[in-house]
């Protein structure tokens, strides 16, 4: 880890380069902060020596649900801070195709399996405050230090492909690992037959008819 030299009373925010074009930028420059722009391997802002937070707004946590980038990120966060905080900006109302319980099925596993907190905001101004007054935390009253670090795992092709198929609705981590089993590859699973999906445990005539009307239908 490289330490960031600091000045008594100062609190100081790491900040990812590609923050910098948001708004959450722009209202931290206002706080009585000190923020030094970076790039960081490993998420958005980092507070002290065991805090990361990365931000994601709502959208892009659908989006990263469904690209399996939400669990390469999550495992980075994990195996690189003692603290790993993810903000979730914005509403979840407006999320497309993606169920409710797909979503929170993928908000249980950040928190229960990677031990990763969420806190929700509002908007950019509510992030900042939030960013703000975690590092606060952090840095006066925990006397902790600031430095940057961070290592990305390597991809694990096979969480990914769970990731993949637990966006489609009805389909929970469980289920997920049985298709990939019985069928060997998310392109086998596409092309598998009705009645051979119906074989799986837990998967009755609804919920086949309905994932397989999400994977073949014409966009």
């Amino acid at each position: 880890m490289q330490k960031i030299l600091k000045k008594k009373n100062e609190i100081i925010v790491l900040i990812d380069h590609r923050e910098k074009k948001s708004l959450v930028y722009d209202y931290l420059k206002k706080m009585k902060i000190s923020l030094r722009e970076t790039s960081l391997k490993v998420g958005d802002y980092i507070i002290s020596d065991r805090t990361v937070i990365e931000r994601k707004e709502a959208k892009d946590f659908i989006k990263s649900i469904i690209d399996g980038r939400l669990f390469e990120q999550t495992e980075d966060l994990k195996n690189n801070f003692e603290n790993s905080i993810i903000i979730a900006e914005g509403s979840f109302n407006n999320n497309g195709n993606m169920s409710e319980n797909t979503i929170k099925a993928a908000l249980a596993s950040v928190v229960l399996d990677n031990k990763i907190s969420i806190i929700s905001t509002k908007n950019e101004n509510d992030t900042a405050k939030m960013i703000y007054w975690l590092a606060r935390k952090e840095q006066e009253d925990k006397k902790r230090d600031i430095g940057i670090k961070g290592k990305k795992k390597p991809k694990d092709i096979k969480k990914l492909q769970e990731y993949i198929l637990c966006s489609i609705p009805n389909v929970s981590t469980i289920t997920a690992k049985k298709l990939l089993k019985k069928f060997g590859s998310i392109r086998n699973v596409v092309n598998a037959k009705e009645q051979e999906m119906k074989k799986i445990n837990g998967l009755g005539d609804k919920k086949v008819k309905k994932i397989l009307e999400i994977l073949k239908k014409k966009y």
